[in-house]
């Protein structure tokens, strides 16, 4: 290998490495690295499209576009298993994609970094970090320019800075003075080597002396970066908030609980969650931490209140309901988000370690606090006793709605309007296909809860269903529907909320819950361990005079406790799940027994993105949700805005250019002279896009007369000389007729030069920036 060609490949190397940097630099906004791997592929990827790209000869047009299909490839299959063996993304794929980003800008919106890595966050960073590796290959080796190699990256890292959490400042500064200071020195090699400075044997020691050079300057830079930078004053402090851009006082949006664990859900299936310690390992319980509880075709959603739970805690199931005492000292560590695990339902809490925690009675959030937030996310112990029900078949009514309120039964019963002629469950309103397969699974009930029962051994029953992660992760009105009669396939939120849907469309209040199963016990630790593969959600029923019943239609999740009402023993992952399989639990007797020999498969783990299928946007006082029909025309939106903004960074030079030359025009409208020059330097930048340009010890003259023996014609160039040089030294009794043939001339210089190059070099030379200065 030549050294020009060592040296270029050190230069590709601190390209790469200065966009690596920048993207391990993103641990700053996330809790979890489970993004590193995704976003490394984009990085690399894109890099090496641009080096094939350029090393091919192509040019910057058709290196764009090779990069733009590059990263949709790239980005369906690493960021979308669902669509991902399309390999060209779909639709289904956009449309996933745009209800990642939604969500991602509420969470950006109300939640201080570190959040958890949504996909929304990790596709707007590749993108950003894929455009970035693109425009620093195309700066670096075929503008040859220094500081717009670097600006992308810098324009990330200061981002990051920002927003970022703050952590470990001088390793992310070190890491990035490093990288800056790699492609400075590698592209000062590259450019020695490519102009062979120095000759004969004296290369490698003109090369070695600039790498020394390089270096300890260098390494100065870092070491006065990583010693001086912590002790700035706030140093390591998040420099902004967006959550606080908000200005209202009362309003608090935050995330529903699986928002903040979805990420981890498959890569860190085995990541402990949380621990639950209990007195008795009998002691366990489905660890709720929220329920949804509006449904609009779309997504299931909640609107909360929360109360201090330091006053007495209200109760939400009837006193006639037998209850038993768990005590459970819960300690965080990896969940993340502001929700709180505990068994259904809440007592009294008994001590959170100063932590300010919130309670709804309604729906059995437990929250922390505005002010707490950020102590709690690094993890903390609390200590709740709840008063678990032991619900019955006997205890509840044949009637579930019998005297409650008409407000309460309207909220948990409401569904989209009916589909009216000519309008499909695609246009978010409730087929009559989906009531009638309810009412005619339920028809030979006696009871609202044999309606609910016949509903849940609906799913359970052999041959009817199948768990399958591999389908659509979504659950509107119309992945409902195909659930039910074209796929009969998913994972436990597609059986929770169809159960729930279903359960309305025949009057039962219904509503989603979600939380985790009760996890490993630890004889050891004597406490259970929850991990992401724990997630889970299931249905709720309420019935009169008793409160929210928990029915499971998942294949191999049952509850701790209440067999005789869902007619299974306790079951989760790993844990008793094929005894599920044969019905082993006998139903009750109000109800016809089951087919024998259910097969049922069991819940392995929830998919990757649960919760962008499951959508809910859970805010204290107010929930801003999509109306039927309002998703596509916000997708349109989304892309209006995305391709403006892509315009927009496009035009920011010729923007800048027009401005300069209309300013500078403006000036020398009056003077021949200023008029003569301004000519000369459009002539001049016209002629350097055929490559060639002036010396700086060159007269005009002499540049006119070594252009015009160029190989390819150039126009009147020495015209143009001939009147600037007569301006510049002469200076004639009447200027004006000088300016205008210098105008004439460089006007017509310029038709010949531009008619002669492709549309690409105009357009690389459109959107370089050094043309803004030539001009």
């Amino acid at each position: 290998m030549t050294i020009r060609r060592w040296t270029e490949v050190l230069n590709e190397l601190a390209v790469v490495a200065l966009t690596v940097a920048v993207a391990l630099g993103l641990e700053r906004l996330f809790t979890a690295s489970t993004y590193v791997r995704d976003l490394m592929v984009l990085v690399g990827a894109s890099h090496l499209l641009a080096i094939a790209c350029r090393r091919a000869g192509f040019g910057v047009g058709t290196s764009a576009i090779v990069s733009t299909a590059g990263l949709l490839i790239v980005g369906n299959v690493v960021l979308f298993p669902e669509t991902a063996g399309q390999i060209v993304p779909s639709q289904e794929t956009f449309d996933l994609l745009g209800d990642d980003f939604s969500l991602a800008w509420t969470t950006f919106s109300t939640e201080a970094a570190p959040v958890d890595p949504l996909r929304g966050f990790i596709a707007a960073a590749g993108a950003a970090l894929w455009w970035a590796a693109a425009l620093a290959d195309w700066a670096a080796f075929r503008l040859r320019s220094q500081l717009e190699t670097i600006a992308p990256a810098t324009a990330l890292f200061a981002f990051t800075a920002l927003l970022g959490d703050g952590s470990r400042p001088a390793w992310h500064g070190g890491l990035y003075a490093a990288a800056v200071a790699a492609v400075i020195l590698t592209t000062r090699l590259a450019r020695r080597a490519r102009d062979d400075i120095w000759v004969g044997s004296r290369d490698n020691a003109g090369l070695s002396a600039t790498m020394r050079g390089g270096v300890i300057a260098a390494a100065l830079a870092i070491v006065v970066g990583v010693v001086t930078g912590p002790e700035v004053p706030d140093a390591g402090d998040q420099l902004l908030d967006p959550s606080e851009w908000d200005n209202g006082p009362a309003t608090r949006r935050v995330l529903s609980p699986l928002v903040e664990i979805n990420a981890s859900l498959v890569e860190q299936s085995r990541l402990e969650m949380f621990s639950v310690k209990v007195l008795d390992p009998a002691d366990r319980s489905y660890w709720r931490q929220m329920a949804l509880t509006t449904f609009d075709g779309r997504s299931w959603s909640r609107s909360s209140n929360f109360d201090d739970i330091r006053s007495p805690v209200g109760s939400d199931i009837d006193a006639s309901i037998p209850r038993r005492t768990i005590r459970q000292e819960i300690t965080t560590r990896s969940l993340g988000g502001i929700y709180l695990p505990a068994a259904y339902e809440v007592a009294a809490l008994i001590d959170s370690q100063g932590i300010g925690i919130e309670y709804e009675v309604e729906t059995g959030a437990l929250v922390v606090t505005r002010e707490s937030e950020a102590d709690a996310v690094r993890g903390f112990s609390y200590v709740i006793d709840s008063r678990v029900p032991d619900y019955s078949p006997s205890a509840l009514p044949v009637d579930a709605t019998a005297g409650l309120n008409s407000q309460f039964l309207a909220e948990h019963t409401a569904l989209p309007p009916p589909c009216s002629s000519g309008q499909t469950s695609a246009d978010r309103c409730w087929p009559d296909s989906v009531t009638g397969l309810a009412e005619e699974i339920t028809a030979n009930a006696a009871s609202d809860f044999e309606r609910a029962r016949l509903l849940q051994d609906h799913f359970l029953q052999s041959g009817n269903f199948e768990y399958d992660l591999n389908v659509a992760q979504r659950h509107d009105v119309n992945s409902i529907e195909d659930f039910l009669f074209v796929v009969e396939a998913g994972y436990c939120e597609q059986f929770a909320s169809t159960f729930a849907s279903m359960a309305r469309s025949i009057g039962l209040p219904a509503r989603v819950a979600v939380g985790f199963t009760w996890g490993e016990w630890n004889d050891a630790r004597q406490e259970y361990i929850v991990r992401g593969e724990h997630a889970h959600a299931w249905p709720e029923v309420f019935f009169a005079g008793a409160g929210w019943v928990v029915f499971d239609p998942t294949p191999g999740r049952a509850p701790a406790g209440d067999t005789d009402i869902t007619g299974q023993s306790p079951a989760q992952l790993y844990e008793n799940d094929e005894v599920n399989r044969g019905g082993a639990a006998s139903s009750p007797s109000t109800i016809p027994p089951t087919l024998d020999g259910n097969s049922l498969i069991p819940d392995q783990q929830l998919p990757d993105n649960f919760l962008d299928s499951l959508d809910p946007a859970d805010l204290d006082t107010e929930v801003a949700v999509d109306a039927p029909g309002a998703g596509v025309s916000s997708r349109l939106i989304r892309l209006i805005l995305a391709v403006i903004g892509v315009a927009v960074i496009l035009g920011t030079v010729p923007a800048i250019r027009i401005v300069v030359r209309g300013r500078r025009f403006a000036r020398i409208a009056g003077d021949p002279l200023g008029r003569s020059e301004f000519a000369w330097d459009e002539a001049v930048a016209a002629l350097r896009l055929v490559g060639i340009g002036p010396e700086p010890s060159e007269t005009a003259h002499e540049f006119a007369q070594r252009t015009l023996r160029a190989p390819c014609p150039v126009g009147p160039v020495d015209e143009l000389a001939y009147s600037v040089t007569i301006l510049r030294y002469a200076a004639p009794t009447d200027p004006l007729p000088h300016a205008q043939r210098a105008e004439a001339a460089a006007s017509a210089i310029t038709t010949v030069c531009r008619s002669q190059v492709h549309w690409q070099r105009k357009l690389g030379d459109a959107l370089d920036p050094r043309t803004v200065r030539q001009n």
